[in-house]
């Protein structure tokens, strides 16, 4: 099942991956690490098409989860602190890509979101020996 389409979160989410640079074959997105280029029927990033199998699969995993966090994040429940802390700089990466798409009427409940994980998180993890 495809994933829906945010235009602006699947540029960003491809920026921090540095596939403008990386996959896309437009010079002015290589030169600047930006993605300027998007299908006008989908509305994904060019540089998504030159991708492989494995590495679209990467690409759709941090998307998928800041796309959810960009939905859901800050309703109640939903905190992201759950004690897998190998999952741990993933789930702060899809945080801060999904409020790279916060517009800016919410951005004010998502950043009381952001600290309360923090602080949650803070509270879980265990104590440095």
């Amino acid at each position: 099942m495809p994933l829906p389409v945010h235009t602006r979160l699947m540029a960003r989410t491809a920026e921090m991956l540095a596939m403008p640079h990386l996959a896309c074959r437009r010079r002015d997105c290589r030169r600047k690490n930006t993605c300027f280029w998007h299908f006008k029927n989908s509305g994904e990033p060019c540089c998504l098409h030159n991708l492989t199998a494995a590495q679209r699969e990467v690409f759709d995993e941090f998307y998928r989860e800041a796309l959810i966090i960009l939905e859901y994040g800050g309703h109640q429940g939903l905190t992201y602190t759950w004690g897998n802390p190998g999952k741990r700089a993933f789930l702060d990466v899809c945080v801060e890509l999904a409020r790279t798409a916060v517009p800016p009427h919410d951005k004010r409940r998502f950043d009381a979101f952001r600290r309360d994980r923090e602080t949650s998180v803070a509270r879980t993890e265990p104590a440095a020996k």
